[in-house]
């Protein structure tokens, strides 16, 4: 868990189809942060960055958020979701693989999505 937390940027976010080819649903530069805390709690947030154009309202609805408590076992993390702009992830616990190596992170559910993120602090 000591190796998770922390504030962490995000550097890209990748989306697989049901055909297994990769997109950038939030564009070539995304936005957002992941915050896993050392009282055990977890705040994601990410979406498009405005200056990959867009107009307003789509970069709006292009956020996606979640939070509450998360507990580690091994390369993988549980986030039990205590409110989220998401409707489907409302009362889920969302698991993720994760990977660190010095400050960068490798976080996601194979086949499905990743996130490459960077430390902050």
């Amino acid at each position: 868990m000591k190796d998770l937390i922390g504030t962490w940027r995000v550097l890209s976010f990748t989306r697989w189809n049901k055909e297994g080819v990769a997109g950038e649903p939030l564009g070539a530069h995304p936005m957002g942060y992941a915050v896993f805390d050392n009282t055990g709690h977890a705040f994601i947030q990410l979406g498009r960055n405005p200056t990959d154009g867009g107009f307003p309202d789509e970069i709006a609805k292009s956020v996606m958020v979640y939070f509450g408590p998360y507990a580690v076992s091994g390369d993988l993390v549980k986030v039990t979701v205590e409110a989220s702009n998401m409707a489907d992830y409302l009362g889920s616990v969302q698991e993720r693989n994760f990977e660190v190596s010095g400050d960068r992170m490798t976080i996601g559910t194979p086949g499905k999505y990743q996130a490459k993120l960077q430390r902050v602090v």
